[in-house]
C-alpha cells in the first residue's frame, strides 16, 4: 500500500488539501509510479478520512493532469513523457522570459518583498532536505513573477507546465539517492538581483538560463531532445 507522507511546510485549512500535497508529493518524487491505481476506499482507510474528501483530492490531481480517473473503474497515476516534458519547457521559457521583462519594469515593492520571503523560505527547506516543499517553493516564485508582470490568465499554463517538469527534475529517478541540495535558494535570490535591475534584457536572459541549467542538471533527457530540435 502507498505510504503518504505528509508535506510539513505546507500547513493547510482542509483535510482535502492535506491529501492532495501528500498524493502529489508521492507522485511528482515518484514515490507512486505512473499507471499506479489510486483506490478511493484504500486511500480513505489509509488517511483516515470519508471517501469523499480523498475524492475531492483526487479531482484536484485530475485538473492537474497527474492522474486520469476512470469513473469506478478507479484512478490511475498519469504519465508525462520526455518528449512532452521537452515541449512544455520550450513553452515555459516562452512564458517567463515574456513575464520576466514585464515584471522588471512593473513589479512593486511588495512584489520583491514576497520574492524574498520565498527565498527565505527555500533555505529552510534546503536545510532539511525538503525536495518536495522546494517544487511548491519554485512554483510560488514563478508565479509572483508572473503575476507582477500582470499575466494572470496564463498562471494556469505555467502551473502545468512546472508540474509535468517537475515530474523529470526533482522526481528523475536516475538521480534518486543524490543530494539535492542544489542551492535553489541562491539561484533564485540570483533572479530576484537580477530583476530588481529593473534591467529588462538582463532579466530574461538570466531567467532563460536559469530554466535551461535546472534541465540540463536534472533532467539530460530533455536537454538533450531540446538541443536537437
Amino acid at each position: 500500500m502507498l505510504e503518504l507522507a505528509e508535506p510539513a511546510p505546507l500547513p493547510t485549512k482542509r483535510r482535502s488539501d492535506s491529501i492532495y500535497h501528500a498524493l502529489k508529493r508521492a507522485i511528482l518524487l515518484r514515490e507512486t509510479q505512473p499507471g499506479d491505481m489510486l483506490l478511493e476506499q484504500d486511500l480513505a482507510g489509509e488517511m483516515n478520512c470519508a471517501q469523499g474528501t480523498v475524492r475531492e483530492a483526487l479531482m484536484r490531481l485530475q485538473h492537474d493532469g497527474l492522474v486520469t480517473r476512470r469513473g469506478y473503474r478507479g484512478t490511475v497515476v498519469s504519465d508525462t513523457s520526455a518528449e512532452e516534458a521537452a515541449l512544455l519547457t520550450t513553452v515555459r521559457i516562452r512564458i517567463e522570459m515574456n513575464a520576466a521583462a514585464r515584471a522588471a519594469a512593473s513589479a512593486t515593492r511588495e512584489d520583491f518583498e514576497e520574492l524574498k520571503a520565498v527565498v527565505a523560505a527555500m533555505r529552510e527547506r534546503e536545510a532539511v532536505g525538503d525536495t518536495y516543499g522546494l517544487s511548491e517553493l519554485d512554483h510560488h516564485f514563478h508565479g509572483v513573477v508572473l503575476r507582477a508582470a500582470n499575466l494572470e490568465a496564463v498562471e494556469p499554463i505555467l502551473t502545468r507546465c512546472l508540474l509535468h517538469i517537475h515530474r523529470h527534475t526533482v522526481g528523475n529517478p536516475s538521480r534518486r539517492g543524490q543530494s539535492r541540495r542544489e542551492n535553489a535558494s541562491e539561484a533564485h535570490d540570483a533572479l530576484l538581483k537580477v530583476l530588481e535591475t529593473r534591467n529588462v534584457e538582463r532579466s530574461q536572459s538570466a531567467i532563460c538560463a536559469h530554466i535551461e541549467s535546472v534541465i540540463r542538471r536534472w533532467s539530460p533527457d530533455i536537454w538533450k531532445i531540446m538541443s536537437s530540435t
